[in-house]
């Protein structure tokens, strides 16, 4: 799976959801409502569910996802202080910068020939 839309998938369909929801508590309209809910679990449980795959396979260490710069696979993983991140042997680190965490940003692998 491609690191650059798993990554913004995440970091946006979040709010999106929640937008939805205000939507359709504020048009009030009960067809509304059911129509929202409808779609997001149509949409939920399949993002949840590769979620689920994903996250068995990034803690058995088999995640592998594909760079955003150059298409190449690379180990992929997560943590609290770097967020969702890649490894590709090309391009360095990978990971969200920014204000909001909406930029992906590499970090060039250091030379250790010195």
């Amino acid at each position: 799976m491609p690191f650059r839309l798993w990554f913004y998938l995440t970091k946006i369909g979040g709010l999106v959801f929640a937008v939805l929801v205000v939507l359709a508590v504020v048009l009030g309209d009960s067809r509304t409502l059911e129509t929202v809910i409808s779609a997001m679990v149509l949409i939920v449980v399949p993002l949840g569910l590769t979620g689920a795959v994903m996250g068995v396979l990034m803690v058995c260490g088999k995640l592998r996802m594909k760079c955003p710069f150059c298409g190449r696979s690379g180990p992929a993983g997560g943590s609290k202080a770097d967020g969702m991140w890649m490894e590709c042997e090309t391009c360095g680190f990978i990971h969200g910068a920014g204000p909001l965490g909406l930029k992906i940003v590499r970090e060039e692998p250091a030379d250790d020939a010195e």
